[in-house]
Parts: structure tokens; C-alpha cells; sequence
């Protein structure tokens, strides 16, 4: 699953190469179905900066698409002095490979609203930032370079001294635009170079089939779903909503994809030669693990409650009375599709398992001997992509968890319990489940706080762990950006500025900024 960043370096190497394959002996209708194509591409990159622009245009991207439209300009000049306005159908070659790569672009950007222009993930609210926007055109003015690079070539050999003029009016146009379109925008956003293909919440099984070597991808892609799922729920962008049983199901595997992915880092620390590589390993296991220990808790807050919207997840019930039987009062409970996330959640535990014990492993089944650490890295291609991947999870738990409470408050008009210590007093004996009492409302959402905690903390030693890999994760401050957004949204961040930072809290600070004073052996003061 390409990024941003590198579908435009995709785009950039087709047009390097394109300037490089173009014959200097190419005759009229060759060098005017390359214009032809050349073109394309150019007014894909003048539309990217201009679609979808909610925000007025800064000076810079209005400056690049002025001299983009006359570069477009001057090549429809040169095909009509070369006598081949249509050139013939454009071939395949770099120049449309460079084409697609810009079109995926803007699919990319797009991918991340719905039809009405509405945003279905957190990620695009950060693609109207300045910063975000000063990205795109900065990449959109070195590609306006290798645009005119491939101008230059087409002028290559010309005996027409009107069409050498055009081609070199289109890359004067193109230089110019790149130049002050590169100058311009060196407040760019390096981090949106990760921004990912929003991906539809629709599951994608694991199967026995699959190459070991893609899982590392395809968990990243399951991810991706977990965070649109998280962020439809915040905004109630799906009709679909997260049921009871589908939060208690989707805490248990999560647990359990934590626990795998803790084994996982345990494993690769079996004889490993670096020692400080091995104690991070074995730290950020631990971490994982207290993170499946709150997802579990949060689970485990659903014992005594049923949502009866979807009962799935129920407390064992005993069979009927031979009484409510001859009645006629036997009810089947009904069956309810799961959520996407659910199973999404379910498909993330079958990867890392499949990781860690082979392909044929499934939930549920004895795990057997783990694969060998080589095998793991192998597949995993290195320690470096292994971490990065892992990182992924904690990194959308996180957002699942900031969306779980309010899944519970839209449930709750459907949510009853056996529970004995909230029990009417005036209910009658033969009716075992009643309304939820409020409090246990409050502890069902209550249970997620921890989560976000320990996801927190697992996501910054997966990092920390990345460091001692020597592997970037960039895809990191993309997620810091969209949580923080996430956050204010939410108005947590602003209600824990109005309260203030706690005493530890002042306390670490004051450490961070001028140490503790360390006291001599043996002093009296």
C-alpha cells in the first residue's frame, strides 16, 4: 500500500526516465503524442492543487498553477505546429506511468472523504493544515522540474524553430513554477509524506494461503481499517453501529493481539547478540503485555451486561423450565451480523498468530513451539519492518479506545444485567436481567481510560525500540498529529489544561528542567 510521499517519488522517477528514453530523432506525430502526454500529466499536478481546496489558495500554489496552465498552454502550441494534434493513441511508457502515479495522488487525498466531501478518517483534517498543503505543492513543484526536463528533450533535435520555441516557453514555465514553488514552501509537513490509502471497512480474511511474507502489510492494512472504524464512531459516519457484544469480542482479541505480539518481540530477543537490543525487546514486551492486561479488564467490565440490540456475548444462561416450554415462551436469541471491526479485530490476532506459529494457526487452537527467530525476521523482512509494524497496533487501539465510551453511551437505552448488587429492590423473582444501573454505565466506559493509557505507553516503546533498530517510523507523526486533533475534538485536551497539571506532573517537570541536586556520602544537609 503505497503513501503519498511515495507515489510522488514514483511520479518523479517515471519522468527522469521519460526525458532520459525520448530519441532525439523522434518524427512529428512521435514527439506530438508525447506532448500530448506530457500535458496529462501536468494538468493532473495543476489539479491537485486546485480540487478540493476548502481553503483559499496561498500565493505559492496560485503562483505554480498560473505557470503550470501556461506551460499546458505552450505544448498544445507545439502539437498544432507539428501538424499531429492528435498524435495517435499515447503508447505505454514512462510518461504514462507518471500519469498514473499523479492520478493516485489525488485518489489518495480523496480516499479520505466520502462522496459529500465529508472526511472519513482523522487524517484528513490534516490535509487542510498549511503545513499539510505546503507539502503537496512543494512536491508538485520538484515534479514541475522533471516536467521540464522531459520539454527540454522533446525540443532535442527540432528543425522548427516555432516548435523549439513552444517546448522551451513550456520549460521556462515549468523551471520558474518549480523554483519559487520549492522556495516557497520549506514549512512543509515532512510527516505527510506517510499519509496513507484510506481503506474501506470492509474485512479481509486471513487465510492459510496467504504468503507469510505479505502479513507485516496486510496488518497494517487491517489497522488502517480499525482506525476508520474508530473514527466513524466518534463522528457517526456508519449505520453500522458498534453493538455491546461487538466492544466485549473487540477487546478480547485485541488482548490477545497484544499478548501474540509481546511473544513475538520475546522470541526475536532469543539469542540476540546486541544486549541493549535485547532488554528493549523484553521492556516493550512487558508493555504489550500490561496493554492486553487493560483490554482485558475492559472486557471483563461486560461480564454481567447484555446488549440486547445484539446478544451474542451473554452470560450462560440454564436451559428453559419445562414450564416456559409447554407455554410456548421458548425465544431463540436473535443473530446478529457482527460489526467490521470485530472481525477486523479477530483477523489482526490470526496475523501476528500466524507470525509467530505458521500459517494453519488459528485462535483457539494449541499454539505449539513458535517459529524460529529467523523465520519471523525473514517474513517480517528485518527487525527495523517488524517493529513498525507492531507499532501500527497499539497506534489504532488507541483511537478504537477513545471511541469505545461513546459506543456505550449510543448502546445504553438497550443494555440490561443479572447483576445482584444492582438489582431493584422491587423487581419481580422470576425476572433475572433488568435495566443497567447508571453506574455501571460509568464503569463500562471508565474501563477504556486505562487503555488509552497503556496503548500510549506501548506505542512509545515500540518506538523507542525502533531507535535501537535504527528504523524510521514516520508514519508516527502522522498519528500524533490526527490523535492530538482527535483529542481537542473530544475535549479532553482542553478540560486537562483547565485543570491544571497534576503534582507528579509539576513535579517531573521541575526535575526535567533543573536535575536534583545529588547529595555528597556521609553529608548532614
Amino acid at each position: 500500500m503505497a503513501t503519498l510521499g511515495e507515489l510522488y517519488d514514483t511520479a518523479g522517477e517515471h519522468l527522469r526516465a521519460a526525458a532520459e528514453a525520448l530519441p532525439t530523432w523522434a518524427d512529428p506525430a512521435y514527439r506530438s503524442a508525447s506532448a500530448q502526454q506530457l500535458e496529462r500529466v501536468i494538468v493532473r499536478m495543476r489539479d491537485r492543487l486546485e480540487a478540493g481546496a476548502e481553503e483559499v489558495q496561498s500565493p505559492v500554489e496560485a503562483d505554480l498553477a498560473a505557470q503550470l496552465g501556461r506551460a499546458c498552454g505552450a505544448l498544445r502550441t507545439a502539437r498544432r505546429l507539428l501538424s499531429a494534434e492528435e498524435g495517435g493513441k499515447p503508447r505505454p511508457n514512462e510518461l504514462s506511468g507518471a500519469g498514473q502515479a499523479v492520478a493516485a495522488v489525488r485518489d489518495l487525498v480523496e480516499s479520505h472523504r466520502g462522496p459529500d466531501r465529508v472526511p472519513v478518517t482523522a487524517y484528513a483534517y490534516l490535509l487542510g493544515t498549511r503545513a499539510a498543503r505546503a507539502y503537496i505543492t512543494r512536491r508538485t513543484a520538484e515534479l514541475a522540474w522533471e516536467a521540464g526536463r522531459v520539454a527540454q528533450a522533446l525540443s532535442s533535435g527540432v528543425r522548427d524553430p516555432g516548435v523549439e520555441a513552444a517546448f522551451a516557453e513550456a520549460r521556462s514555465c515549468l523551471d520558474q513554477g518549480s523554483v519559487f514553488g520549492r522556495t516557497g514552501t520549506r514549512d512543509a509537513d515532512e510527516g505527510i509524506a506517510a499519509f496513507p490509502f484510506a481503506l474501506p471497512v470492509e474485512p479481509v480474511q486471513a487465510l492459510a494461503s496467504d504468503p507469510l511474507r505479505e502479513l507485516t502489510v496486510r496488518l497494517g492494512e487491517d489497522c488502517e481499517r480499525l482506525g476508520r472504524v474508530a473514527f466513524e464512531t466518534l463522528h457517526e459516519r456508519s449505520d453500522h453501529r458498534l453493538s455491546g457484544s461487538d466492544l466485549q469480542q473487540m477487546a478480547r482479541w485485541t488482548a490477545m493481539a497484544r499478548l501474540l505480539s509481546g511473544r513475538v518481540l520475546l522470541r526475536i530477543a532469543e539469542g540476540h547478540a546486541d544486549a541493549a537490543v535485547t532488554s528493549a525487546l523484553k521492556e516493550s514486551a512487558g508493555v504489550l503485555r500490561g496493554s492486553a492486561q487493560a483490554w482485558q479488564q475492559a472486557a471483563a467490565a461486560w461480564h454481567r451486561v447484555v446488549d440486547l440490540a445484539d446478544p451474542r456475548a451473554h452470560p450462560r444462561l440454564p436451559p428453559p423450565s419445562y414450564k416456559i416450554v409447554r407455554q410456548g415462551k421458548v425465544v431463540r436469541l436473535p443473530r446478529i451480523t457482527p460489526h467490521p471491526g470485530a472481525v477486523v479485530s479477530h483477523t489482526v490476532v490470526v496475523r501476528v498468530g500466524q507470525l509467530l506459529f505458521g500459517a494453519h494457526w488459528q485462535p483457539g487452537e494449541q499454539p505449539g513451539e513458535p517459529r524460529s527467530r529467523t523465520a519471523i525476521l525473514a517474513d517480517a523482512r528485518g527487525e527495523g519492518p517488524l517493529v513498525a509494524a507492531l507499532y501500527r497496533l497499539p497506534a489504532s487501539g488507541w483511537q478504537l479506545a477513545m471511541a469505545a465510551p461513546l459506543a456505550v453511551r449510543r448502546a445504553q437505552g438497550a443494555l440490561v444485567t443479572d447483576s445482584v448488587d444492582h438489582r431493584p429492590q422491587r423487581l419481580p423473582g422470576e425476572m433475572r436481567f433488568h435495566s443497567v444501573h447508571p453506574r455501571q454505565v460509568e464503569n463500562l466506559i471508565g474501563a477504556y481510560a486505562p487503555v488509552m493509557t497503556a496503548e500510549h505507553a506501548a506505542a512509545g516503546a515500540l518506538l523507542n525500540l525502533a531507535k535501537y533498530a535504527r528504523t524510521d517510523v514516520p508514519r508516527a507523526l502522522l498519528d500524533a498529529d490526527a490523535h492530538r486533533l482527535l483529542a481537542e475534538q473530544q475535549g479532553w485536551a482542553r478540560q486537562r489544561q483547565e485543570n491544571g497539571p497534576t503534582a507528579r506532573q509539576r513535579r517531573v517537570e521541575a526535575e526535567r528542567v533543573q536535575p536534583p541536586v545529588r547529595r555528597p556520602r556521609g553529608s548532614r544537609w
